[in-house]
């Protein structure tokens, strides 16, 4: 009890007060600040993140999609070369065989190149939000070195995600049109109860157990977080839909023609929809991670108690 007291009085500072004046002042300040709405917050704060330091979350984030858009690519050339032979020693059935396959291995790719983007999105803004100054490197690092368990975590959470890519491949746009009410309610609940997964393990560096951690502070609050799902989803998708689709607007002002290449300009530029819409949700979700854990355990503050008195052991 002296000793604390001696914090707050004039006279010589005691080897504890010393001690916890040395922790304080070397402590990053936290930039993290608690929000009353725990969606809008989180999207807003995840575009005011996106704005100022959208070099290293692009850039960053184009790391691990440039290798599987280009690996897709790839896929999907071979396939077209070897259509005509497929056709003709299979019939129809095994160009579409062939051809589903192709989409399906394309919306697995894609599925994991943005459970590695917010693997690396959840490690910037963690490192950003405590105070800290990442950079692409260390936050690129920190994602390669968890490369195995990022795998497995995705193979976990998104077994589902795959199971039902494949019937949509399967059953055609038809059975698809049918089931348009449901489907969405059904991805966005089974989506809800992952969400925090990536964020939880690249947060708090946990191994498997981040799936139960993730789950416990997402069950308090089930309906802010499936109201986020789809708050973020539609912003997501309006993102994607405007960046995609301004080829074609530019196009029927009459000033600028594509010709033969719009093919080509609108794939280019759908990457590019992809390369912003993917990394602001995952942005986002990082954000919402840390306003849960302001909300449910007082992260910040735990924060500000550690800048004052020094950082407990």
């Amino acid at each position: 009890m002296s000793q604390w007291a001696g914090i707050e009085s004039a006279a010589a500072p005691t080897p504890l007060a010393a001690r916890v004046a040395q922790s304080a002042a070397t402590l990053p300040r936290a930039r993290l600040r608690r929000t009353e709405r725990l969606v809008i917050g989180s999207i807003d704060g995840a575009a005011h993140i996106l704005q100022r330091r959208a070099r290293a979350v692009l850039v960053g984030s184009a790391l691990f999609m440039v290798p599987m858009v280009a690996l897709n690519l790839l896929l999907s050339a071979l396939a077209f070369d070897r259509f005509d032979s497929i056709d003709g020693l299979f019939g129809d059935r095994g160009y579409v065989g062939i051809e589903a396959g192709f989409v399906f291995l394309a919306l697995s790719l894609q599925s994991f190149s943005a459970h590695l983007i917010g693997a690396y999105t959840a490690v910037y803004l963690v490192r950003y939000q405590m105070g800290g100054e990442p950079t692409i490197r260390q936050c690129a690092w920190a994602v390669v070195r968890r490369l195995p368990l990022l795998l497995v975590t995705w193979l976990l959470t998104h077994w589902w995600a795959m199971l039902l890519a494949w019937w949509i491949v399967s059953v055609g746009p038809s059975v698809v049109v049918a089931l348009v009410w449901f489907l969405p309610v059904v991805t966005s609940l089974l989506s809800t109860c992952t969400l925090l997964v990536t964020p939880v393990m690249m947060g708090e560096k946990m191994g498997l157990r981040c799936i139960g951690r993730a789950w416990r502070l997402v069950r308090p609050r089930f309906g802010a977080a499936f109201g986020f799902v789809w708050a973020c989803g539609v912003l997501a998708g309006l993102l994607f839909v405007f960046i995609a689709f301004l080829p074609s607007l530019a196009e029927t002002t009459g000033l600028v023609t594509f010709g033969s290449y719009t093919w080509l300009v609108q794939g280019v530029t759908s990457q590019l929809a992809l390369l912003v819409a993917v990394p602001f949700s995952a942005i986002a979700t990082a954000s919402l991670y840390l306003q849960i854990r302001v909300h449910a355990e007082g992260l910040d503050i735990v924060l500000a108690a550690d800048k004052a008195f020094g950082k407990a052991a």
